[in-house]
């Protein structure tokens, strides 16, 4: 049953931090190290299983009885899979963890209850901010059990899930619609038109809620039709708050350089002096 009460937010997904909320809320954010931590585990993992590997094919070469019981223990001991496989699960154990105990805080609070999600279309690629070592591998697997979970626990606690397209969602200033490139570095943002700041994932949330209900930016454009949208929308933001600003100095210095206003002044000090003489 779905819920009739609550609020509709925002959310982009990210590595670093699990989620970011239209609500200005970073959850989730000890994932970033753990995803760090099993990537370097990985990597040390995989020299050494390489060095491994190199060595007991040299002694395969090697027919003395010595060399081949040595590369047998190396092949027993050293590269098996038991003991890669239970490290795997129990890392994996560890972000599922981390990802269930987030979802689960969002769903099921008592103050400022959730009845509807804006994500980016699941279907999509994820965006690629995750950190150079973290591999292809690891960002897969995030990508495929997030979108499992929210799919479950929002339909196990009666929360809307609405899908949206994200182009350029990290990159969109929410005030003027500005998109360079420059806009966002690594987790800050700051538009580079009209000076908006704050932390590049809970811009991306914004935007992303403000994706609702647009009949311009629709699932499945590409980027560059999506970017065009945007483009013509910072257009037209430039327009009208120019001509407001003309205008508003236009008429500040209409005022200070009125005659009117001038003489009125004079004739007010003058009235003054006279009722003070008689």
């Amino acid at each position: 049953m779905k819920r009739k009460i609550g609020a509709v937010i925002g959310i982009d997904l990210g590595y670093a931090e699990m989620m970011a909320t239209s609500e200005q809320e970073l959850l989730g954010t000890d994932l970033g190290k753990y995803f760090s931590e099993i990537a370097d585990k990985r990597g040390k993992n995989s020299e050494g299983r390489n060095r491994m590997h190199a060595l007991f094919r040299s002694l395969l070469k090697k027919t003395s009885k010595d060399n081949l019981a040595k590369a047998e223990r190396i092949r027993k001991h050293n590269l098996g899979r038991k003991k890669q496989r239970a490290r795997y699960i129990r890392d994996i154990g560890v972000i599922k963890t981390v990802v269930n105990r987030e979802l689960n805080f969002l769903f099921t609070r008592k103050t400022n209850p959730v009845k509807a999600i804006v994500v980016e279309d699941l279907s999509a690629r994820m965006k690629a901010h995750f950190c150079k070592k973290w591999n292809r591998w690891l960002s897969g697997w995030m990508r495929g059990y997030l979108q499992e979970r929210i799919r479950y626990k929002a339909k196990k606690h009666g929360i809307e899930v609405n899908e949206v397209n994200p182009a350029h969602s990290s990159r969109e200033c929410p005030r003027c619609h500005c998109t360079d490139k420059k806009n966002r570095r690594g987790d800050v943002f700051k538009c580079s038109y009209c000076g908006y700041h704050e932390h590049a994932d809970l811009v991306a949330a914004l935007n992303i809620l403000g994706r609702l209900g647009d009949k311009e930016i629709r699932k499945g454009m590409s980027p560059s039709r999506v970017k065009a949208v945007l483009d013509g929308r910072h257009v037209g933001w430039k327009l009208l708050n120019d001509t407001v600003t003309d205008r508003t100095s236009d008429e500040a210095r209409v005022v200070d350089e009125s005659p009117r206003s001038a003489s009125s002044k004079s004739d007010l000090r003058s009235g003054v002096q006279v009722c003070t003489a008689s």
